[in-house]
Order: C-alpha cells, then structure tokens, then sequence
C-alpha cells in the first residue's frame, strides 16, 4: 500500500458550498497531541493527530506544515528545521483490528508528495516516547525500548513498565559518544548506556519513581525528576555519583519537561503548578568524584553536594550557611532553590521548555494550549523572569 501523501491530501481546506449567506463555516482548531523543540531549541514542533507544525522560536514564525486526515499522530521529535519523525498509529494490514504503532520520517525540503521519506514498525509496541540525535533513534515502548541506526535495528534493551515514555539521548561528538538514559525495571532507577560498550551504569535516582529524565548535552550528567516532584537529583553519567539535589517546592507536583542549557550551567523546569523554575549547576570535577556510600531517600537524608563554582554562589547561599550539616539535615535544608522562576499567568497547562543555544540566559516555553513565551533571567541576580516575547496562539502563524 503507498502511504506517501498527495498535495491535495496534505493541504489544508474546507469547503463552504451549501451554506446560507453570510455564514462562514469555521473549522475547529485541532488540540495539540505533542510539542517538542530540536536539540539547539532554535525550532520546535506542534503535532495534532492529523499533522504537524513547525516553528522557530527567534523570530517566532512558522516555518512549514502538514495536514492530512490519513495520519493518527501521538507524538512528534524535531531533527532540524526542516527534519523531523512522527509516532502514529494505523490499523493492522493483517487483522484491521490491532493497530500498529510506527514512525514516518519527514523532510520538509522535498516536495510534499515525497516528503514522508521512512517508515519503521515500533518492535516495542505503543510508542511511549522517542528521541533523535544524528542518525540515530531511540524508542521507548511498552517494556522495552530500541536503539536504531537510521531505520535499522541496533540494539533492544529490557526497561519495565514505562507508561511515561522515558528516554533521552545524546550523541556529543558523532555516533562513537552516544549516550541514552531508560528506567530500570526497579521502581525509582535509571540505567546509563554508551553506544558499542557492553553493560550499562545503574543509578537509584528516587524513592518514589521516576517522572522525568535528561541528559546534558554533553552527555556527563543526568539529571532526574521523582513522581513526588519535590526534588530533582543530578548524577555522573560515568559512574552514577549523586553530584547535587535540587528542590522545586514542599509540594508534590507532576513534572512535565526538565532541559539542560548547552553548556549545563543550568537546568529548567516545568511541572503542573505553572511555574518555570531555572536551577543553577554546581560546577564538578568529575574525573575525581566517587560513588555515594548510601542512598538517601526523597525526604531522608541528602549526602553533601559538589562544591559549587563563584558563578552559582547566589543560588548557594541559601544553604551554603548550614553547609556543615548537610550530611544531617534533611533534604528540604541541604537541596539547593531555584534561581529563577516564571509563573505561566493563565490556567494550568502542560509546558515544553528549553535553552536557545544561540542567546544564552534565555528559555522559550511552549504550551499545550498554544501558548508561546520567551523569557530571559538575570545570571548574576536569578529572581523573576519576564516575557520578552508572548504570543497568545502560536498555531495562528
């Protein structure tokens, strides 16, 4: 069957015949299934079930689309501006019934009716979440996940349950540093695994198990989020050492999107109480950290973090007092705040968030309910961040 879309399928239209004068028919806006930016958060995708948008961020603009009523999109990852793969799912060719999950690839460059340019079969089941870096692509399905080479199948790797989807992958500097984070099929772990190395780094990340992961961009720390969403923790993608704990509040939260800045000075923060938290990042000497003796728990015990740089000394300063009791007190006095924050002023919403590798100290947020913003934090002082670009629907470009 050639499942390669026409231009007549791909454009998007209604017809108005039939119907009395001086009414104009309006289609309803399609709800987004998925947002999600490329690697250097220049440009970012919105998916729908039936298609997909692209945009950069600076200027905000739209930069090409698709739409067709032959796609059922979950999910969608941008490569670059013009390259991108979305999870859809189709009835089974065989049993009408089942369907099958897989993913097209997309080239905006070629014309539209050969713009999807792959197919694979999801050999994991439902796509819970995918990534891209370079040529390859990780899946995270349902118990397992797969590494792929192009399209072609590299390596299955056992995860457990992941409803969530979790995955993350970095590729530093070209396919012989790829690094990719899964849960573990023990509640709250996370495994760290290099492309062409045998094994894999264990990490017991959160009592409480796992809500969000992410890698930095140069693959050397990972950085975990609990389902209690209180605190955030920071890992050695070497040797799984805990380097530092980060706490987004006292109250519970469901984390949606954590993202590293290109040079892992800073991490940010989404979750369900509207508000964009950007933590400072210690500083660390790798090469000479050591494995943690205990595991602390998400409201035990913390051990004492990296020593952090003169450039995160305001963030530091909250704690840095009582540094000496770190290893006694409870996490809510050893963890390190937020240095900067922005509260999304309209209704909870589910929010993207990512650092512009182009002008440092600046994130874009990007929300299910279409809304944009771009927002840039003071690196000396930290405190409130304020829009300096909002737009109230993006999909409208």
């Amino acid at each position: 069957m050639d499942l390669s879309l026409s231009p007549s399928v791909l454009a998007s239209t209604s017809s108005t015949s039939e119907l009395p004068d001086g009414v104009v028919l309006v289609p309803a806006p399609d709800p987004l299934v998925h947002v999600a930016f490329n690697h250097h958060g220049t440009h970012f995708v919105a998916a729908t079930a039936t298609g997909f948008h692209v945009f950069s961020c600076h200027p905000l603009d739209s930069v090409m689309h698709r739409r067709s009523s032959e796609l059922n999109v979950t999910s969608a990852q941008l490569l670059t501006r013009s390259q991108l793969a979305l999870a859809t799912r189709r009835p089974n060719a065989v049993s009408g019934a089942a369907d099958d999950h897989v993913i097209d690839f997309w080239n905006g460059m070629c014309k539209p009716k050969d713009a999807r340019t792959n197919t694979v079969r999801s050999p994991c089941g439902a796509v819970g979440g995918f990534r891209l870096r370079g040529d390859h692509m990780l899946v995270a399905g349902e118990g397992t996940a797969t590494l792929f080479d192009g399209v072609h199948w590299e390596k299955e790797v056992t995860t457990g349950p992941n409803p969530l989807g979790l995955c993350a992958m970095e590729e530093p500097n070209g396919p012989a540093t790829l690094v990719y984070a899964l849960p573990l099929p023990e509640a709250g772990s996370v495994q760290v695994r290099r492309r062409g190395r045998a094994g894999s780094v264990s990490v017991r990340a959160h009592g409480s198990g796992v809500a969000c992961i992410a890698l930095s961009p140069d693959g050397r720390l990972l950085a975990t989020a609990g389902t209690r969403g209180t605190l955030l923790r920071i890992f050695s993608t070497a040797d799984g050492t805990k380097l530092q704990e980060l706490r987004r509040g006292t109250e519970g939260a469901d984390i949606h999107c954590i993202a590293f800045s290109h040079d892992s000075k800073w991490l940010a923060v989404s979750s369900d109480k509207a508000t964009v938290h950007v933590f400072s990042i210690n500083d660390f000497n790798l090469t000479s950290s050591t494995p943690e003796d205990d595991y602390a728990g998400d409201d035990l015990l913390a051990a004492p973090s990296a020593p952090s740089s003169p450039a995160s000394a305001k963030a530091n300063k909250g704690s840095s007092r009582m540094s000496f009791l770190k290893g006694y007190l409870p996490t809510y006095f050893s963890s390190k705040w937020s240095f900067a924050q922005f509260r999304i002023p309209t209704a909870w919403t589910k929010c993207s968030v990512a650092f512009d590798r182009r002008h440092p100290n600046t994130i874009t947020i990007v929300c299910m309910d279409k809304r944009f913003y771009r927002c840039e934090f003071d690196p000396v002082k930290g405190g409130d961040m304020v829009p300096g670009v909002y737009h109230e629907n993006f999909m409208d470009l």
